[in-house]
């Protein structure tokens, strides 16, 4: 590949795809669609003096598109054909380290000999023959100030939420030391009112004119947006469509198949999502010793509700145990010790009880008790981490049908009133926007998260009263245990648990 081959290809980026990136980033022959041509064709254009009149391109449709295969795509013509310059392509907060986008270039490069032939490819940095750079980063990246950079790519602007990958963003814009500098955006819609980035560029390429009838092209100063809901691709067919209707919320569905700006926040578990989970035969358990249980406590002393609800693990998906929920009042305050303490102590006794989780917030001085006599009790606080991996985790299990509920009418009432908001890490369970009592949903969250962090049929370390997975191989233990039981012999048959437990080894009964 010579300078003479790219020069006619430097406002060109159809022609260039078309000639040198003739197999995709699977290795397969493939062409730019006729509706990306085009965009491409109205984007780029440069004045009479050589300049480009644009410094953000935003191309935004729906998921399973090729917005993040375009966007390699531009990202290659760009390196080819402007010499010693830098790249970056900034991972978004959904990623550690290094981009789809970044991953989806260096595919390219390996499957289109012609251009590999120029470029040497490092973990998080591709180095072409004409002096210029591709840098990954992370989008907390601290040194993104000063760089010399003509192009960066930012991939699900959507995601921008956290004011690291925003600063990120604003440090990033095109500096106007490098010549044509721009930015490119390839996302799908965001949640009105959080992804406040997206969203303003989007309201200001909407505001601008319109520059095609049939695509959904506008320019606004010096922004040029395409911004589709018309699903284009030949993959994206009907039944594609009806069974991501069947597994994904209204809003979501919208979101991401749509295009459509849709709220983060929304009824997280739908009346007939709950029920296909309902098994008219299931039962509250008597006490037995046949299956682990696991419990999550939400204790509420005055206004609140207070729920402590369990759940077992059958084969491979989770069944509802038993539960109970308090309604105290403002005259007639919650019993800590007579209700929910007194109930765990029952439970522990009655039953195989492997872990119990509880939000310290009011039940701090009942989990010091409850460990002091034995019981597997853990803190739980109800942080952003946590609420999102609770509401990730029913909205898993329930949408794929993987845990088994008994009839009950409250617990249905709390779940249906439930409010989640969809962040960049899933599902986040917002008491605080909840309407009406889901205290019982709430400790059925913290009772599967602790069900599904202790791996079915693993032995239990106890430890001063708490009990956590034995990450040990089974000779390790087993060779644990016989040594501690030769030591039991030694010292008398008394002693024999105490010497057990000091060696770290638990089997509980069956």
């Amino acid at each position: 590949m010579t300078t003479r081959d790219l020069g006619q290809y430097r406002r060109d980026p159809v022609g260039f795809i078309d000639h040198f990136i003739t197999r995709n980033e699977k290795g397969k022959p493939w062409r730019l669609n006729r509706h990306q041509r085009r965009v491409l064709v109205k984007a780029f254009h440069w004045d009479k003096d050589g300049r480009l009149c644009l410094r953000v391109f935003l191309w935004s449709e729906m998921k399973k598109s090729g917005k993040t295969f375009l966007a390699g795509c531009l990202v290659v013509w760009w390196a080819y054909v402007t010499g010693d310059t830098e790249i970056i392509v900034a991972a978004n907060d959904l990623e550690q380290s290094v981009s789809r986008v970044f991953r989806t270039v260096t595919k390219l490069l390996e499957h289109n000999p012609e251009l590999a032939d120029s470029a040497t490819v490092r973990a998080q940095e591709i180095l072409l023959t004409n002096g210029t750079t591709i840098t990954a980063i992370a989008s907390d990246y601290k040194g993104a100030a000063g760089a010399r950079h003509s192009l960066v790519v930012f991939d699900e602007l959507w995601g921008y939420t956290l004011e690291a990958a925003q600063r990120l963003y604003e440090e990033l814009t095109p500096p106007p030391t490098e010549e044509n500098a721009w930015v490119l955006i390839v996302t799908t819609a965001g949640w009105s009112g959080e992804s406040i980035l997206l969203e303003r560029l989007y309201k200001q390429g909407i505001a601008g004119e319109r520059l095609d009838d049939e695509l959904e092209v506008y320019r606004a100063d010096e922004l040029f947006m395409f911004w589709s809901h018309t699903p284009r691709q030949p993959w994206l067919t009907e039944k594609y469509y009806a069974e991501q209707a069947r597994i994904l919320r209204p809003a979501t569905f919208a979101r991401l198949h749509r295009n459509e700006w849709t709220t983060a926040e929304s009824v997280f578990l739908t009346a007939q999502v709950w029920d296909s989970c309902v098994d008219p035969e299931l039962r509250p358990l008597l006490p037995t010793e046949e299956f682990d249980l696991f419990g999550g406590v939400d204790a509420g002393i005055k206004g609140d509700n207070a729920a402590v609800t369990w759940v077992g693990r059958d084969g491979d998906r989770l069944f509802l145990a038993a539960h109970r929920i308090w309604r105290p009042s403002p005259s007639e305050p919650l019993d800590l010790e007579g209700t929910i303490e007194q109930h765990l102590r029952d439970m522990h006794d009655r039953y195989r009880v492997r872990a119990i989780l509880c939000d310290p917030y009011q039940l701090h001085r009942s989990i010091t008790t409850l460990k002091a006599v034995g019981l597997p009790v853990k803190e739980f606080p109800q942080t952003s981490a946590n609420t999102t991996r609770m509401g990730q985790t029913l909205f898993d299990l329930f949408n794929n049908r993987n845990i088994r509920l008994y009839p009950s009418d409250e617990l249905r009432q709390h779940g249906l009133a439930a409010v989640a908001v969809e962040n960049v890490r899933g599902w986040r369970l917002a008491k605080e926007k909840a309407s009406r009592k889901i205290d019982g949903i709430v400790a059925l969250a913290m009772a599967c998260c602790s069900a599904l962090e202790h791996p079915r049929g693993a032995p239990y370390r106890f430890l001063g009263g708490d009990t956590e997975p034995d990450l040990r191989s089974a000779d390790e233990i087993q060779r644990d245990a016989e040594l501690a039981v030769e030591e039991a012999k030694r010292v008398g048959a008394d002693e024999v648990r105490a010497a057990i437990q000091q060696a770290g080894v638990y089997w509980p009964s069956r």
